[in-house]
């Protein structure tokens, strides 16, 4: 289930209003800009809605030499003088934003869409009502904390299965949007003739040992790709991994989004057997984008992501993986690419988006009209009821 709209409304209402939007990303100290949630994703969302005719401010952090293609880029660290830790990058950013948004309030931003994982704070604790939704893509530390910030309107869920089974604390869903790639700049490939693929985290509790094992039980090579490097993970390496690889099986601690992304291409099939606290895989959604079968297990969020029987087979016990991971070479790779294209692309998240916040400017979170939400004037349609659509996953 995504937030959508049907296209004649969101075009009637996209003449009636053009957004005024903050975006505001993590600290790349906090989450890889290639990761869920992280920069790249943002700096997408930035520029399909600039495309749509949207006026965009990007907040983020230690940015670099990024440069707005038609939207306005805030730096709060341009020095990257917040890389100390994570929580730290991230409380330095949140306050920063804060100070932002406050000055940017009523003149360049009308609506917020906040992807950190705290949310922004107000600057010296005052508030600023800016109506901003969080989409949640890790747990929040603090969940009762957001009810208490002055137009904060609720949170947007990354997938069904996340909406189902992870509380929203105070604020409460608001809606469901799968976070998009775009799918054109990963090339189909015919020729995945290469050993199965673990992407991700090599610990336990994300099914490294699993895919392993069920490769292993299959007869087929397999290559161990982390993606989360840590002291944990490379105690998990080395105690229950490295001395199980048969001779054809390769392990690698840590990959770079390239090689991420050239072993996808090649791989026979991507096997995630993931946690049932993972709420979205973007791993998933690149291999189908390269035409690559996933075999995942039921109960997760793979369930939703992958078409069982075409993009991939869902099994409903691990036992079951290892023939799974024989079936799935004989998917097609055409079609299992076409799924991806037409669930994960990033027109379709930017659609979402839009249609959210144009809706939460106009109405409110629960439909109610609020009047006019810009200060420069000008009718918004009242009213409008959400509508939303099954994934198919």
């Amino acid at each position: 289930m995504t937030t959508t709209a049907p296209a004649r409304e969101l075009e009637v209402w996209g003449q009636a209003r053009r957004l005024r939007v903050a975006l505001i990303a993590p600290p790349g100290a906090a989450v890889p800009p290639s990761g869920l949630g992280g920069l790249d994703q943002v700096r997408w969302l930035a520029e399909g809605l600039v495309d749509r005719g949207h006026q965009v401010t990007l907040i983020g952090a230690d940015l670099g030499l990024l440069a707005g293609g038609g939207y306005q880029v805030v730096d709060t660290d341009p020095a990257g003088g917040h890389r100390a830790s994570p929580q730290a990058a991230e409380r330095w950013h949140a306050e920063q934003a804060g100070k932002v948004l406050e000055y940017l309030a009523g003149m360049d931003v009308e609506v917020v869409s906040d992807h950190t994982r705290s949310g922004w704070l107000p600057a010296g604790g005052a508030s600023v009502d800016l109506p901003t939704v969080q989409t949640r893509y890790q747990p929040l530390e603090d969940e009762q904390a957001l009810t208490h910030r002055a137009g904060h309107l609720g949170l947007v869920a990354v997938s069904v299965y996340q909406r189902h089974h992870w509380t929203s604390g105070g604020p409460g869903w608001v809606g469901v949007i799968h976070p998009g790639i775009p799918v054109g700049e990963h090339l189909l490939s015919f020729g995945h003739t290469g050993p199965c693929l673990y992407l991700g985290p090599l610990l336990e509790e994300h099914g490294a040992g699993v895919a392993l094992e069920a490769a292993q039980g299959a007869g087929w090579p397999i290559v161990l790709a982390g993606t989360h490097p840590s002291q944990q993970a490379s105690a998990y390496t080395e105690l229950a991994l490295r001395s199980r690889l048969g001779s054809e099986d390769g392990l690698l601690e840590a990959v770079s989004v390239l090689e991420r992304w050239e072993l996808l291409a090649g791989a026979s099939c991507l096997v995630a057997p993931l946690s049932a606290e993972v709420p979205y895989s973007l791993e998933v959604v690149e291999a189908m984008a390269y035409g690559t079968p996933v075999v995942t297990t039921a109960g997760t969020v793979g369930t939703e992501l992958v078409a069982h029987g075409l993009s991939g087979l869902v099994v409903e016990d691990q036992a079951a993986l290892p023939e799974a991971i024989l079936r799935s070479v004989r998917l097609s790779p055409r079609r299992t690419r076409d799924w991806a294209a037409s669930r994960y692309d990033l027109r379709g998240m930017v659609s979402a988006y839009e249609w959210l916040l144009t809706k939460l400017v106009a109405t409110g979170p629960d439909g109610e009209a609020t009047g006019p939400a810009s200060r420069t004037g000008g009718s918004v349609p009242q009213g409008m009821p959400g509508r939303t659509e099954p994934t198919g996953g």
